[in-house]
């Protein structure tokens, strides 16, 4: 009964704290990109999304008298496929507000949506214009236009790097919003797809993305480590030694990229962690991993916590 009692008190906690993010719509008043006009519905279900209909921000802010000024897009996982919403999403957009940093749980539109034109380009679409969005809207949510980085787990970890890679604006601009930056400051990325080459990546989130038989030109555009430039932000590489969904592999790759680029870039792999490093039940050692982040964003803007 106590068990029960417990459980029905966290559903409650977790569906009072969802009704209270502020939804933001990314596409409000002008013609969303790379759609068909076909009409789709979200779909959620036991703490995932499995379809989006309208892609969106949810703005989860910490209180003002800890605010940093510093905002993450946060790109849950999910393979392309779904997204793991709240263990990747709200839990890590709570976290980092905590920590007096303003996290926005990005749903952009999935690759496997029938109204999508060019599957592979609209999720970078929808994170570009959600960089937009809050840079536009940074003195209304006391954000620094220049302290707007991004966070992805998995697939996520693919599409937030996309963001970073990305060498222009990926659709075409019609409102003021469209004016604003759109590349990351920084990138924080857990367990990532980077590559497509068969071997090291997720062959699930490829497929979604790219289809079942993609070109040679295709997976090289869409492995991150193969389009990093100078111009890539500095990235912190979050990853697990024994991850077998995502080889650690990827992680290790991107890094060299950056590297031999000369980007700014730190890389921890875990001896343990699986391909399931998230804030709660971690393996001795890999919980680490929220202080590392802590103290590289400390760090990279020459601050300290409140």
């Amino acid at each position: 009964m106590k068990r029960l009692v417990s459980l029905l008190a966290a559903l409650f906690a977790t569906a009072a704290a969802l009704s209270a993010q502020e939804r933001i719509d990314l596409w409000e008043g002008v013609p969303m990109p790379n759609s068909r006009g076909i009409a789709v519905t979200d779909s959620v279900a036991n703490h995932r999304v499995y379809r989006v209909g309208r892609p969106a921000l949810y703005r989860v802010a910490p209180a003002p008298e800890r605010n940093r000024g510093i905002a993450v897009v946060i790109c849950p996982g999910g393979g392309y496929q779904r997204y793991a919403w709240e263990v990747a999403g709200f839990d890590i957009a709570r976290w980092l507000a905590d920590e007096g940093i303003t996290g926005f749980v990005l749903t952009a539109r999935l690759p496997t949506s029938p109204d999508v034109v060019e599957p592979a380009l609209v999720g970078t679409q929808d994170l570009q214009r959600a960089l937009q969005l809050i840079r536009r809207n940074a003195d209304r949510w006391g954000i620094d236009p220049a302290k707007v980085g991004v966070e992805g787990s998995s697939a996520g970890g693919h599409l937030a790097a996309s963001a970073g890679v990305a060498p222009q604006l990926l659709y075409t601009g019609t409102d003021a919003v469209s004016e604003a930056p759109w590349r990351p400051d920084f990138m924080i990325l857990v367990s990532p797809v980077v590559t497509l080459r068969e071997g090291l990546t997720h062959r699930g989130s490829r497929e979604a993305l790219c289809g079942p038989a993609p070109s040679e030109e295709t997976i090289a555009r869409h492995s991150i480590d193969e389009q990093v430039t100078p111009d890539t932000p500095p990235t912190l590489l979050i990853h697990a030694h024994d991850d077998r969904a995502v080889p650690a592999e990827n992680s290790l790759r991107l890094y060299t990229a950056l590297r031999r680029s000369g980007v700014a870039a730190s890389l921890h792999i875990f001896p343990q962690g699986g391909h399931a490093i998230s804030l709660e039940r971690q393996p001795a050692g890999t919980e680490l991993w929220k202080p590392v982040v802590e103290r590289w964003i400390d760090l990279l803007y020459g601050e300290k916590r409140p």
